[in-house]
């Protein structure tokens, strides 16, 4: 048995994890999918001040007060900088941390240091038309090659807000990534900002590497699929 925390990316929850929690579960695994804060149903709690070191936190806490040993730590997108910081914060409880299409970041970089300029205009833009300055609306599921229609309705419905000041803090780590680590890249999601990540890791013998041919929100689309190599990779 396995002991999975999953971490959702930009603008959505733990919600996104339902079907592949279920999965894992059936299996025999231990399942946590918990929500960043100021996101999904904890979308109450977005203030200006909630940044990625709240999102390391919070992640970090799960660990420390479930007990939690030999974790497989998963990040999806922006979630991989909080499974870097979580992961260093938790270092003698992580067992296997796992970046699906998802920021790689080296130590002291952010969300912005890793996108191109353009991006980078696109979301001071939104934050200062829509976002009073300091929060991102979340691009749609069209953007992220989400194509069943119920799977686009339900991000649409559900997805929230971003934290601008969760994209531009830095991450900073004072261990190595665990051992065994593993790249997971959506292939069908070009051209897209994880590529160049994925790429990296393919070639890097330290790095379990695996594809699916899917958009972004893999989790939703292609449950079964990202299942089975989550279990693989945690063996």
């Amino acid at each position: 048995m396995a002991t999975f925390v999953l971490v959702h990316g930009m603008g959505a929850g733990g919600w996104q994890w339902r079907e592949v929690a279920d999965i894992l579960r059936s299996k025999g695994n231990m399942v946590f999918a918990p929500t960043l804060t100021g996101l999904g149903d904890r979308a109450h709690l977005l203030t200006p001040e909630v940044d990625l070191e709240t999102h390391i936190t919070d992640i970090a806490n799960v660990i420390e007060c479930e007990e939690l040993q030999d974790v497989v730590l998963v990040g999806h997108s922006y979630g991989g900088m909080v499974v870097t910081g979580a992961a260093d914060r938790q270092y003698e409880r992580i067992g296997c941390l796992i970046y699906l299409d998802a920021f790689l970041p080296e130590d002291g970089q952010s969300v912005m240091d890793l996108q191109p300029s353009d991006r980078i205009e696109y979301y001071q833009k939104m934050a200062d038309e829509k976002g009073d300055g300091w929060r991102i609306p979340t691009p749609p599921a069209e953007f992220w090659k989400l194509n069943d229609p119920e799977d686009r309705a339900k991000f649409d419905r559900l997805k929230k807000d971003h934290p601008l000041a969760a994209l531009t803090q830095p991450v900073n780590f004072d261990h190595p990534r665990p051992d065994k680590r593993a790249y997971i890249w959506a292939s069908g999601f070009t051209p897209s900002p994880f590529e160049k990540f994925a790429e990296a890791c393919q070639y890097d013998d330290d790095w379990l590497y695996e594809e699916i041919d899917s958009g972004h929100q893999m989790m939703m689309s292609h449950a079964p699929e990202l299942s089975d190599i989550l279990l693989n990779i945690s063996q």
